[in-house]
């Protein structure tokens, strides 16, 4: 073993991979789902980018996570069942990509407890892993993941290795976003 590595491994690279598409453009103004040209852009990502990425790990034999919000998985749930069926992770990313800090704890709940149930109904999993919506949670978010059993976070830059964080009174393992 090579420090906390095992085997002979020397460094540990995590990828990941937001995919937002639309949602964050319509949750900020629900007016921009009338603008194609910007809806266009934003599709791009889980209609095209998506698959290329899923090509390119599955050629080089690299598994990675997707964060994906609640919405774009109901809207594009075809690419949900590949980026499973294709042995990666699927984890948690909002409802329509919204920020923690700027939804009471109520609503935060709301948000966690949909977008589970979403990625849950296609998948047949319960995400385990969470990413914020624009990496700022709330002072409410890490203790409810750690209600609702999530394994990690990954919306912290406080080490560049992943670390734990106090949830309430438990552990949960913070991967760095950066």
């Amino acid at each position: 073993m090579s420090g906390i590595w095992p085997g002979d491994v020397r460094c540990v690279v995590v990828l990941s991979f937001d995919i937002d598409g639309v949602s964050g453009a319509i949750n900020r103004d629900p007016d921009s789902a009338r603008l194609p040209s910007l809806m266009s852009a934003r599709e791009y990502g889980p209609s095209v980018g998506a698959r290329r990425i899923l090509d390119l790990l599955d050629e080089q034999e690299i598994k990675a996570s997707f964060y994906i919000p609640g919405y774009i998985a109901e809207t594009h749930e075809p690419l949900v069942v590949d980026v499973k069926e294709r042995g990666h992770e699927i984890a948690h990313h909002g409802y329509m990509h919204e920020p923690p800090a700027t939804l009471s704890r109520e609503q935060e709940e709301a948000v966690l407890d949909r977008g589970s149930a979403v990625i849950e109904r296609i998948t047949g999993d319960r995400p385990r892993g969470y990413r914020s919506p624009s990496w700022e949670l709330s002072e409410h978010s890490l203790s409810l993941l750690s209600e609702r059993y999530f394994l990690y976070d990954s919306s912290l830059m406080g080490d560049d290795t992943p670390y734990t964080v106090d949830a309430n009174g438990s552990d949960l393992v913070e991967i760095p976003v950066q």
